[in-house]
C-alpha cells in the first residue's frame, strides 16, 4: 500500500496488486477523490521506484473495495489477461453518506488484454446492490467472483454473500449459456 499521503488524492486505501506480464507489479487503489476513478500506480519490484499514481478512466470508483487477479497464461504462449471486479456505478440512489461514496450496484468484472492498460471487456454479474469482492482462478481457467450481495437497510448492510463461477468465453460473450 502507498505508505505516505499522496497529493491531490484523498484517502488512498484497499490496494490490490497483480504481477504484470514483465515482472513489474501493478497496485489499483480505492480512492474517495472526486474523480471517481481507481488509482493506479506501477514497480519494477514492488518495493521501490513507484510510479506517480495516476486516475485510470476505465475503472470507474464508487468508494468500494476491489478485486483484482492475472489469468493463467493460455496455451500457445499467448499472454495471459487481467480481471477486475467493482461496482461499475456512480449513481447516488441509496448512498447517503455523503462525501465521495456512490451507489455499490451493478457489480462488473472487467477484462484487460494489455497488462491494464486498457480494460475492453465488461460483463455485469450483479444489476442489483453488490460490493467487496474477491477472484480466484481455478486450474480448469474457470473464474471464481465472491462478492457482498443485496442490502437490508443501508449500504453496507448486506443480505447475504454470493459465488458466481464463469470462464472467459462468458466473459467476452462468447458463450450467452
Amino acid at each position: 500500500a502507498i505508505a505516505v499521503p499522496v497529493d491531490g488524492y484523498d484517502n488512498p486505501s484497499e490496494a490490490v496488486c497483480v504481477e504484470m506480464e514483465d515482472g513489474r507489479l501493478l497496485l489499483n487503489v480505492r480512492s474517495e477523490s472526486p474523480r471517481n476513478r481507481r488509482l493506479v500506480t506501477i514497480s519494477p519490484d514492488g518495493a521501490w521506484g513507484w510510479s506517480s499514481p495516476e486516475f485510470h478512466p476505465d475503472l470507474l470508483e464508487p468508494v468500494c473495495m476491489a478485486a483484482l487477479i492475472r489469468h493463467s497464461f493460455r496455451a500457445g504462449g499467448s499472454p495471459g489477461r487481467i480481471l477486475f471486479a467493482n461496482p461499475d456505478n456512480l449513481e447516488l440512489e441509496f448512498a447517503n453518506w455523503g462525501g465521495a461514496v456512490r451507489d455499490r450496484k451493478r457489480l462488473s468484472v472487467k477484462m484487460s488484454r494489455d497488462d491494464g492498460v486498457t480494460w475492453p471487456v465488461t460483463r455485469v454479474v450483479e444489476e442489483g446492490p453488490a460490493g467487496y469482492s474477491d477472484l480466484a482462478v481455478l486450474p480448469s481457467g474457470e473464474v471464481l467472483l465472491f462478492y457482498e450481495r443485496g442490502m437490508l437497510e443501508h449500504m453496507g448492510d448486506t443480505r447475504s454473500l454470493a459465488l458466481a463461477r464463469f470462464d472467459l468465453n462468458w466473459l467476452e460473450g462468447k458463450d450467452e449459456t
